[in-house]
C-alpha cells in the first residue's frame, strides 16, 4: 500500500495494521499533512497518553503525572475538541488486557485513528481491537505465518471412514447384501462426524 492509498483510508476513518514493519517511516511521511504522534511500543499506556496530550497541546505540562487515567482521557478529549488525531505505534503484541481498554476507548472517538504493527500473535483480549484494523499486507503475515497451508484433515476423515466402510464389510455376518450396504454406509458416517468432532471443524 502506498501512501496515496494510506491517506485515503485515514480519509475514510480505517485503521491501519501492518505485519513485521516499521510504521515511524509513515509517522515520517504523515505529520506534515495530519496532527500524528509516533511510539516504538504502546506502553506503559499512561505515559504514552501524556504524551498524547502534549502533542494536542503543542506544550508539555509536567503536572499530568499526577492525573489518574480517567482524568487523561478527558484531557485529552477536551484537547482534542474536533481535530484528527493518529496514533502510530509498533509492537501491537505487547499491548495488555488494561492497556487494550484504554485505546479501545480512544478508538471509539470518531477523530482518533491508529497505524500500528505486530511481529508476533497476542492475546485474545487484544484481538477485538485487532478487528477494527484492516491488515495492509494479508499476503505477506499469511505466507509467513503457514495461513495458506492446505487443510487435510476432512480428507483425512473421509479415507478413513471409507477404510472402516470395507472392514465392516469384511466382518459383517451374512447377510442380504442391500442391507450390509447400507449398514456399512451409516457406519462410515458416523465414524466421520466422530472424528469431525472429536478432532475439531479447523
Amino acid at each position: 500500500m502506498n501512501l496515496i492509498q494510506i491517506k485515503e483510508q485515514i480519509d475514510e476513518g480505517n485503521n491501519l495494521i501492518f505485519y513485521n514493519k516499521d510504521v515511524f517511516k509513515y509517522y515520517d511521511e504523515l505529520m506534515n499533512d495530519y496532527l500524528c504522534i509516533y511510539f516504538n511500543e504502546p506502553l506503559p499506556v499512561k505515559g504514552r497518553l501524556i504524551e498524547c496530550i502534549n502533542r494536542v497541546s503543542n506544550r508539555k505540562r509536567p503536572s499530568l503525572k499526577r492525573q489518574t487515567m480517567a482524568e487523561l482521557k478527558k484531557i485529552l478529549v477536551n484537547e482534542l475538541h474536533y481535530e484528527k488525531l493518529i496514533i502510530i505505534f509498533n509492537h501491537f503484541e505487547r499491548l495488555t488486557k488494561r492497556s487494550v481498554q484504554i485505546y479501545q476507548y480512544l478508538n471509539s472517538l470518531k477523530n482518533v485513528q491508529f497505524i500500528c504493527s505486530f511481529t508476533k500473535n497476542f492475546k485474545s483480549d487484544v484481538y477485538p481491537f485487532f478487528k477494527t484494523f484492516i491488515l495492509v499486507n494479508r499476503d505477506e503475515y499469511e505466507l509467513n505465518c503457514g495461513k495458506r497451508e492446505i487443510n487435510i484433515t476432512y480428507t483425512i476423515y473421509g479415507i478413513l471412514s471409507v477404510y472402516c466402510f470395507f472392514i465392516y464389510l469384511k466382518t459383517a455376518s451374512s447377510m442380504i447384501m442391500a442391507m450390509v450396504l447400507i449398514g456399512a454406509g451409516w457406519f462410515a458416517l458416523i465414524i466421520f462426524r466422530t472424528l469431525m468432532y472429536a478432532g475439531g471443524r479447523s
